[in-house]
């Protein structure tokens, strides 16, 4: 008779089919129109090149982290394809190359392989990215560019002072207008603002513009269950009530800048967000109330990237006091 033998192994004992590169991948799929409306909008002159190579930089760095340390090459799984693309999305158009590749580099080594690999990092490596690039060059990543119909000029010039004759100007972001004026006066000056934040006709970070197309691919998302809906409205709900507590126009700040990117592609992430339903609710808040007090009390008329980033540190916080009971079932 046969002997049986018997192994112990650790959990998990389920196997999923959804594996991480069809999560990656699916993620990229939710991305394409936000970023092809942002390649039509301002130009592939302004976007292609920020893009291309912010992807291919997060690709050649995670490549050679793996090489040097001699560790799996890891490329495959797609997961610094999706952080490149991210990060490209959020880059002013125009971007020169070498932002991109200092972007792709920071992402990749210190927001990334530098605690492990994925799986094992605490903060978004897009944003962190992105939040250096702020940082030490907020000239560049402050220099706005659209085509002259779409352009905002300076309030005080007024629209008949809008050059003729040109393709693209550089121009300010509702965001930035509104630091220095006001929602009311902006509004006055632009009455199809709501409108025209919400279909991305607007200057802006060339994937952040349009809500109506990231929603698209972030429904995609959640209508496949890879995404969950927790994080996301109360990403929203939090930015929403520092703006009405301030006097200002929620559906205003929630339309502008990167409030759904960041919400639904970015605070969503599985590693840097927290794993109970209560955590999470809180992390949501927590990043969009931050981003709100940033956009309407601090130094930067946007407040997304340091929102999340803030939350992501609190991750382990969150996790330690309100753990996820495993095989419960969530709300």
């Amino acid at each position: 008779m046969e002997e049986l033998r018997f192994f112990q192994t650790p959990a998990p004992h389920l196997k999923s089919p959804v594996t991480v590169p069809k999560i990656m991948f699916m993620v990229v799929v939710a991305l394409i129109p936000a970023t092809i409306w942002g390649i039509g909008f301002f130009g592939p002159k302004l976007t292609l090149a920020p893009l291309v190579i912010c992807i291919f930089s997060c690709l050649f760095f995670e490549w050679l982290d793996c090489k040097i340390f001699k560790k799996p090459v890891t490329i495959k799984d797609g997961s610094a394809l999706v952080t490149g693309l991210l990060l490209g999305l959020s880059l002013p158009p125009g971007s020169p190359f070498w932002i991109a590749i200092a972007g792709g580099g920071i992402a990749i080594i210190l927001g990334k392989q530098m605690f492990g690999g994925l799986g094992q990092n605490i903060f978004n490596p897009a944003l962190v990215g992105r939040a250096v690039l702020l940082i030490s060059w907020p000239k560049l990543m402050t220099s706005w560019y659209a085509k002259t119909p779409f352009a905002f000029p300076s309030i005080e010039q007024g629209l008949v002072a809008m050059p003729q004759g040109v393709d693209v100007i550089t121009t300010p972001t509702a965001l930035t207008l509104t630091k220095e004026y006001g929602f009311q006066v902006l509004s006055q000056f632009e009455p199809r603002l709501l409108w025209r934040l919400f279909i991305g006709t607007v200057p802006g970070s060339i994937g952040e513009t349009s809500v109506l197309l990231l929603l698209i691919g972030y429904f995609l998302l959640l209508g496949l269950g890879i995404v969950k809906w927790d994080i996301p409205l109360f990403f929203l709900i939090g930015l929403s009530c520092v703006a009405l507590i301030t006097g200002q126009n929620p559906i205003y700040h929630l339309f502008a800048g990167g409030a759904i990117i960041g919400a639904c592609f970015m605070a969503n992430d599985y590693t840097t967000s927290p794993l109970s339903f209560k955590s999470r609710l809180i992390f949501g808040f927590g990043a969009g109330a931050i981003t709100g007090i940033i956009r309407i009390l601090g130094g930067y008329p946007e407040g997304v990237t340091f929102g999340i980033l803030v939350m992501n540190a609190v991750v382990p916080l969150l996790d330690k006091l309100l753990p996820r009971r495993f095989g419960v079932k969530s709300s």
